[in-house]
């Protein structure tokens, strides 16, 4: 699987933004995901992609990041070209499915799975098609 992306908790999506457009990162457009309770902002420098992940209310998926760690990168995105079987694979690496696939707004309704590891953390996983 080839990395997408490294997905960073943050409380401001604005203030992470402009500090990290000053180390060079474009950004496109702010995504908010109703349904998972966050918006989105994607950034690019020298072909790598980071993911600003920060929580529209209470509840949202990053929550307890930013309440016990604060601001952090903590998760790295793989694109898969069979999702079904790499879920099956890694389930077998003991790796444990967290959020289950599902589409993806802020990947145009591609679908996404979460799963953690005791030993690496968390992974997303995107649907290649």
């Amino acid at each position: 699987m080839k990395i997408d992306h490294i997905g960073y908790a943050v409380k401001d999506i604005a203030k992470a933004k402009s500090i990290l457009e000053t180390l060079g990162y474009l950004f496109e457009e702010t995504i908010t995901d109703c349904d998972r309770n966050i918006d989105i902002a994607f950034g690019e420098m020298d072909g790598y992609r980071i993911e600003l992940v920060a929580p529209i209310s209470n509840g949202s998926p990053v929550d307890n990041y930013l309440t016990n760690i604060g601001a952090t990168p903590y998760h790295i995105c793989y694109v898969s070209n069979d999702i079904e079987e790499d879920i099956k694979l890694l389930v077998k690496k003991r790796f444990k499915v967290i959020i289950p696939l599902a589409p993806a707004i802020a990947f145009g309704g591609k679908r996404v799975v979460f799963l953690y590891s005791l030993t690496i953390g968390m992974v997303e996983i995107v649907e290649a098609h």
